[in-house]
């Protein structure tokens, strides 16, 4: 109840009480003590009480902007948190949805490209109305592959028949699938290095590409490993750090 009456008794609540009380008190007849007010005086009355109340509101907005500015500069101090940008995968979008609108071009890169087998479908239809496919692989015949794997926790030769049987499926349905217009729109490479990211990259050379990137960290499942999203339109400065990252990941690559 106290805090409800001194609400009440704020200033930007009883200069426009007064406003009304100066209103009616002027409009009795007779004048209230035989008091009595000219026209020209009740309306300087009005207009000076009117101007305290614009003042006194607008000091009230000041000050609570100024409250807002400073709850963003603490949480600004206090940094953002990671849960906030990183997701893992069993929480982002299955692929064939990430990719669902991806026009001029649709890039792939991971170990054994298992998020283009699982969105191959979509990928084949994505070629046939004229996206350009690119599909980079870690070589299963390459130096690098025990590496990565036992970087990964992984027994090498069980990596290195994963790759092969995802490249001969996507291979397989390219080929057997698409007509040779298509066909020329696909690449699938494979490349001798130890991968330090997964990406699905999104009509990259638009102002609307996305890059969605997961990071891969040692002895740590991939459906456990960070996933952040990039656009170019809102994060350019790190979508092109990215993007230099995913073209310098099929240096050396070759064809499968």
């Amino acid at each position: 109840m106290r805090s409800r009456v001194k609400a009440f008794l704020q200033l930007d609540n009883v200069v426009p009480a007064l406003i009304i009380v100066v209103a009616l008190v002027v409009s009795f007849e007779p004048k209230i003590l035989g008091a009595e007010f000219s026209d020209r005086q009740i309306m300087l009355a009005l207009f000076a009480l009117l101007g305290i109340n614009a003042v006194i509101e607008r000091s009230g907005r000041l000050h609570s902007m100024g409250g807002n500015v400073e709850r963003i500069l603490r949480h600004l101090d206090n940094g953002i948190s990671a849960s906030r940008i990183l997701r893992t995968r069993a929480t982002f979008q299955r692929t064939e949805m990430l990719i669902a609108d991806a026009r001029r071009s649709l890039t792939i890169i991971g170990i054994n490209l298992q998020a283009a087998t699982d969105a191959l479908p979509s990928i084949l239809e994505l070629a046939k109305r004229g996206t350009a496919i690119r599909l980079l692989a870690v070589d299963p015949d390459g130096a690098s592959l025990e590496h990565g794997a036992r970087m990964s926790g992984v027994e090498p030769a069980l990596r290195q028949e994963k790759i092969r049987q995802n490249l001969a499926l996507i291979k397989g349905q390219i080929d057997s699938l698409l007509n040779a217009s298509a066909r020329r729109k696909c690449t699938l490479q494979v490349v001798d290095r130890i991968l330090p990211v997964g990406v699905i990259g999104v009509d990259t050379d638009t102002r609307h590409g996305r890059l969605i990137v997961q990071h891969y960290l040692t002895r740590t499942p991939a459906e456990r490993t960070p996933i952040i999203q990039l656009r170019r339109d809102s994060d350019p400065e790190w979508f092109e750090r990215y993007l230099q990252q995913c073209h310098a990941c099929f240096d050396g690559a070759r064809t499968w």
